[in-house]
């Protein structure tokens, strides 16, 4: 019997420590999504989401995931000129997130954690401000990383056309 207890218990510790992501097309087109998976992290390996308009779809994180995910209308996988939410999972006891423009903006995008007490960041254009997000072509994130946020919990919705 404890050779069924073990694994079952297991199972049921790695679901528990797992986030869920709340995916929301406020949209009144398709939103093509590509969750990524930076190299040497825990890899995503769930559903690569289509969100028809007014569509929610929750996915599910692992623990130690890093990476983004982006609206995804090139098929490039987070590697072009996409708008992306950026992720790092679980760094000591934190979650860090931001939107980026880096590459380009194609949609506005909204991060509002599942812990009221951390902050939701919103960018409706490709001129938010700092404190939102990254702007188009800075990688210096403002001189000081302004548009990073950290929050101890570690669930999230992401609406796209907030």
């Amino acid at each position: 019997m404890l050779h069924t207890v073990v694994p079952t218990l297991l199972a049921l510790a790695s679901l528990a420590s797992a986030h869920t992501f709340t995916l929301h097309n406020n949209c009144n087109y398709n939103v093509p999504l590509y969750v990524d998976s930076w190299p040497g992290s825990v890899a995503y390996t769930g559903p690569q989401p289509t969100l028809s308009p007014g569509q929610w779809q929750s996915i599910t994180i692992p623990t130690g995931w890093d990476s983004r995910i982006c609206q995804n209308a090139d098929g490039g996988k987070c590697w072009g000129e996409d708008s992306m939410t950026e992720f790092t999972m679980d760094s000591e006891g934190l979650a860090y997130y931001d939107i980026s423009n880096i590459e380009a903006f194609f949609i506005a995008q909204q991060i509002a954690p599942a812990d009221s007490s951390c902050q939701t960041v919103t960018c409706t254009s490709a001129n938010c401000p700092c404190s939102q997000a990254y702007p188009v072509g800075d990688e210096s994130g403002c001189r000081d990383d302004a548009p990073v946020k950290a929050c101890f919990g570690q669930d999230f919705t992401i609406t796209y056309c907030p």
